[in-house]
């Protein structure tokens, strides 16, 4: 009878302990815990602030909006790009996750945003070339990358650096940066220019013709992005957080 008692006291304070660990998952470093990679963390301020500017009224009540202040986010988009890149670039999980993240920072851009991108533009494969001669993870034609890389004091070393997701996602966020300048505040025109350029959407506007093919289809990604990130429960690797 002692030894069931004892083994039933000690399960009680286990499990005392382990809800204890979880409700107050936001306090502990499980990075270290679990030995997960290092991550980014997420500006939360600036995540916020450029989802409204994307989803303008609709974001009262969205899922973008459900997960505000939620600590392990870094952690989360850790997952989904974990998730989807195949078997050989899961590796890099860790380093692609924190240059979406901190790139993200550096142009006050919404990761999510940047992974629904990189989901649109090629499914998360670092080396697959599109029609006309995009690369890698944002699909960047290397002319573009190579302007840009320029424009914004990005190492360049010819065309082959865009099939480093690394250096393809550095180079991807800072031209979404450059075409949201060409149309402040106007997510629809900068985000079909990512597809188009920026002189065919203005070519399209003078024509009282507003582009959405390919917006459509980015924010439904986002939208989708949001909703898997609102309802994922606190696992091995979302309950982490540096």
């Amino acid at each position: 009878m002692k030894t069931k008692h004892l083994k039933s006291t000690l399960a009680l304070v286990t499990a005392t302990l382990v809800m204890g660990l979880f409700n107050n998952f936001e306090f502990v470093d499980w990075s270290k815990v679990l030995k997960l990679p290092l991550v980014e963390t997420v500006n939360e301020a600036s995540r916020v602030a450029h989802a409204k500017e994307l989803l303008g009224g609709r974001y009262k009540g969205s899922a973008a909006q459900k997960i505000e202040g939620r600590s392990a986010l870094n952690v989360m988009i850790y997952e989904k790009v974990q998730g989807y890149l195949a078997p050989q670039w899961k590796n890099r999980a860790g380093d692609i996750s924190s240059v979406i993240i901190s790139e993200s920072d550096k142009y006050n851009l919404d990761p999510v945003f940047v992974l629904a991108i990189i989901k649109t533009e090629s499914s998360f494969d670092p080396l697959i070339v599109g029609s006309f001669g995009e690369i890698g993870l944002m699909q960047i034609k290397p002319d573009t990358a190579e302007w840009i890389a320029k424009k914004y004091g990005i190492a360049w070393k010819g065309k082959k650096t865009l099939q480093n997701p690394v250096s393809n996602v550095r180079i991807g966020a800072a031209y979404m940066d450059y075409l949201r300048k060409q149309f402040p505040g106007k997510a629809t025109k900068y985000v079909s220019a990512y597809n188009m350029g920026p002189r065919n959407v203005r070519r399209l506007v003078a024509k009282n013709v507003m582009p959405a093919e390919y917006n459509s289809r980015v924010m439904k990604n986002y939208g989708e992005f949001y909703k898997k990130l609102a309802t994922t429960e606190v696992t091995r690797t979302t309950v982490a957080t540096n």
